[in-house]
């Protein structure tokens, strides 16, 4: 960051990848310079955290999670187990539309929680996207 002057971060991720990004967005400003503006975007992002977890990352975080579909992997795992998601989630619907969901696991239909009531009513085939046009993972 010094060799370049940077002073801003975002970090980017898709599933376990924007899993691991969500907790890197809480670590690295713990140890970075101050000063340092952070911002994640992540896609298809599966609950990582309680909801003190949650509470912490909507106080201290700039986070947009972005859900396509009926992606059943941003439901898991169940919030019976005691995983919250935080606020943020944007979730692209069947017609291509974009709503932004205010709240943490907002169960509106329009966001990925009333979208997707539990795992069996997914399709995972909408994990990988498309999200605005790009298709995420690997292609044999």
């Amino acid at each position: 960051m010094s060799q370049y002057s940077a002073t801003a971060v975002t970090l980017v991720g898709h599933s376990l990848g924007a899993a691991l990004s969500l907790l890197d967005s809480v670590y690295l400003p713990l140890h970075l310079p101050s000063g340092t503006t952070f911002k994640t975007v992540n896609y298809g992002l599966p609950r990582v955290g309680n909801q003190a977890f949650a509470d912490y990352v909507d106080a201290n975080l700039k986070l947009t999670h972005i859900n396509n579909e009926e992606d059943p992997i941003p439901t898991v795992p169940g919030m019976f187990l005691g995983f919250v998601h935080p606020a943020g989630e944007v979730h692209i619907q069947d017609s291509g539309s974009w709503d932004t969901c205010p709240g943490q696991d907002n169960n509106s239909t329009l966001c990925i929680v009333g979208d997707v009531p539990n795992v069996f009513d997914g399709d995972l085939d909408n994990h990988d996207g498309p999200y605005n046009g790009v298709t995420m993972g690997c292609k044999s």
